[in-house]
């Protein structure tokens, strides 16, 4: 048996309400890692491989998966859960990861993975207990934020046990519903809560005892310990444990990366306000840090802890906002109370909606309304002033719970646009149906290759290429300085992809790898834990197998080189002001003419002849029923 893995994976169908353990099927560790690169595999074979059709994502016929990875709970890198369906927001690949010891507990409990298939005519919650499996009526749980249903499991279950729960925005179907874990860590982006919404599925809960065997457990003790000895002497490591993610605000606002005004504006007074370091300096709770679930190892523990007394919010005392929701919920929308902000953002928790995908479907609107292609009549009454705490909670309670106009909002940007039509779609920042992240790809020309060409959709953690961009360099993979050329960034983008599909498949924590500990340490962990001989191009040779791997699913779902596209905003409307004035990413087609001549897409021959050399040769005939462009 291969180290750092259970060799089973349950088997769950609610539309029968069985259950069954497979085994984990070894050789695909040995192609495609675990974690999402296994769920993917499980996908591709599933849904389009032994169907004559592929389900629509909220059918009971699309399967949601649940994986870990190897590396799991066993390491010094964090601790790391994968879901994977199709996505309803972009119907490709939906692919989202969340921290916390939710997977560690799962492998304590004897499983790998969990597949649910099917769907439930009344709501159920699954109960994972060592080993022993029930699916139990969730009625009561039904119509609970997912705060309240989460602390209501934990009084029901009592000690030992972690979740993942939907709020009312999965219930409903909304398609940018997100799935929260028990311990307040978020699986945000394409859509999945609305995946479990569709099988009736609240929760899934699970507790383990067992012990997670790995190859060579010494060299993992002194590898663990050397990571963590070394990891926060990094400026970057050191940065993380100070702020969090929330800290980059700080150096975002001086070199123009911050988006401010949906991506109109380069500059903004008010922005300190929301710094991740205006808000530890005044709401600091203790350390103000902590691991972001029990249990686990981690070099740089980067989850804020904050408190503060409000006579409008009250006593709060818990996370504060990562820097993508400080972004969308605050600069994005012009709100620059940082109050104001922890309540959006915890509202948006309760309700189970990804941040990302709010923070830019309201500025949309916002938009719209200002140019008067949205009025009072689309809305409602409601009149979207930039900025207005009362409007934006009342636009996020409306997306939620799929209300009034909130019904239009809570699809995504991409289909809000569609039904409004007034040609809002010309500001509709998306790839792919999926909202984009807030790093600028003005000021980043490869962050524009990494979102257009990124297989989820638009995300900045499927290519961190920003990071070198920024003085993060790779020089164990010949990246030795910022990229200056189109060849550079291509070769960027691409070896970053490769990277991050391995980190989603092992499955590890990106914050405490890149800019801290280099490849061949990894390498060696992964050796250590699995008994797999591996070095740092063994690495990137499996991302890159998993990559292509994403691909193929989402070629066979329908899509075409010809959906890796930036938004025109990016490309087109250069900033007036502040740091990143007058930058646009004007070599985008540029860009994308040499990605797909390295990545062999350019035809389907070309596509199959690169298959094979990645030993993808089971795969490789699929390609005779896809379209490129």
């Amino acid at each position: 048996m291969i180290g750092g893995v259970c060799g089973r994976i349950l088997m769950v169908d609610l539309s029968s309400g069985r259950s069954s353990v497979e085994q984990l099927d070894e050789s695909w560790i040995s192609r495609f890692i675990g974690g999402a690169g296994y769920a993917t595999k499980f996908l591709l074979n599933y849904t389009a491989v032994e169907r004559s059709s592929i389900p629509d994502p909220l059918s009971p016929d699309n399967p949601l998966i649940v994986m870990t990875g190897p590396l799991t709970g066993v390491s010094a890198f964090g601790s790391k859960t994968v879901l994977v369906s199709r996505s309803p927001l972009t119907y490709g690949l939906g692919k989202s990861t969340f921290a916390g010891s939710f997977g560690l507990s799962l492998k304590k409990a004897g499983f790998d993975g969990i597949v649910v298939v099917g769907a439930s005519d009344k709501p159920v919650h699954i109960i994972i207990d060592d080993g022993s499996v029930d699916v139990k009526p969730a009625s009561d749980l039904w119509g609970m934020d997912s705060l309240e249903a989460s602390s209501a499991i934990a009084r029901f279950l009592g000690d030992g046990f972690r979740s993942i729960v939907i709020g009312l925005a999965g219930e409903r179907l909304s398609r940018i519903a997100c799935i929260v874990s028990s311990e307040r860590r978020i699986a945000g982006r394409t859509g999945l809560g609305a995946v479990m919404g569709s099988k009736k599925l609240k929760a899934i809960s699970v507790r383990g005892s067992n012990p997670i065997d790995v190859h060579d457990p010494e060299c993992l003790r002194e590898l663990n310990s050397d990571w963590l000895s070394k990891a926060p002497r990094t400026s970057r490591g050191e940065a993380m444990m100070e702020y969090g993610t929330a800290g980059g605000v700080s150096m975002f606002i001086r070199t123009g990366n911050l988006p401010i005004k949906h991506w109109v504006m380069g500059s903004w007074d008010d922005a300190w306000k929301i710094s991740g370091v205006t808000i530890m300096e005044k709401y600091r709770s203790g350390s103000g840090r902590k691991i972001c679930g029990s249990g686990i190892l981690c070099s740089i523990a980067c989850e804020r802890v904050i408190e503060f007394d409000d006579p409008g919010f009250g006593r709060y005392k818990g996370k504060g906002p990562e820097y993508e929701s400080v972004a969308a919920l605050g600069s994005m929308v012009l709100n620059s109370d940082p109050i104001v902000l922890i309540k959006l953002n915890e509202l948006c928790d309760r309700l189970g909606i990804d941040t990302i995908s709010t923070g830019e479907v309201i500025a949309w609107a916002m938009e719209a309304y200002e140019k008067g292609l949205i009025t009072k009549d689309d809305t409602g009454g409601l009149e979207l002033r930039w900025g207005d705490a009362s409007i934006l909670s009342k636009l996020i309670e409306m997306i939620g719970l799929r209300e009034g106009f909130g019904t239009i909002l809570s699809d995504g940007v991409k289909r809000a646009s569609e039904a409004i039509g007034r040609s809002t779609n010309r500001f509709a920042l998306h790839v792919k149906g999926l909202e984009v992240p807030y790093h600028n790809p003005r000021l980043y020309k490869s962050m524009g290759l990494a979102y257009a060409t990124s297989n989820r959709g638009a995300c900045h953690l499927q290519g961190m290429a920003m990071l070198v961009e920024r003085g993060v360099l790779l020089p164990e993979y010949g990246i030795s300085k910022p990229p200056s050329s189109v060849e550079e960034y291509v070769n960027t983008v691409i070896i970053h992809q490769n990277l991050c599909c391995f980190l989603d498949s092992a499955i590890l924590c990106k914050f405490g790898v890149f800019g801290i500990v280099d490849f061949d340490h990894i390498a060696k962990v992964w050796t250590a834990v699995t008994g797999i001989g591996c070095d740092k191009m063994g690495i990137l040779h499996a991302g890159e197998s998993v990559w292509y791997l994403e691909r193929m699913v989402n070629y066979l779902f329908g899509m075409s080189n010809s959906d890796d596209n930036l938004p025109r905003r990016f490309v087109e409307e250069p900033i007036a002001d502040g740091p990143a004035k007058g930058s646009v990413c004007d070599n985008i087609h540029e860009m994308l003419n040499l990605f797909y001549e390295c990545r062999s897409l350019r035809s389907i021959e070309e596509l199959k002849s690169k298959l094979h050399m990645l030993g993808l040769e089971d795969i490789a005939p699929l390609a005779d029923r896809i379209k490129l462009n």
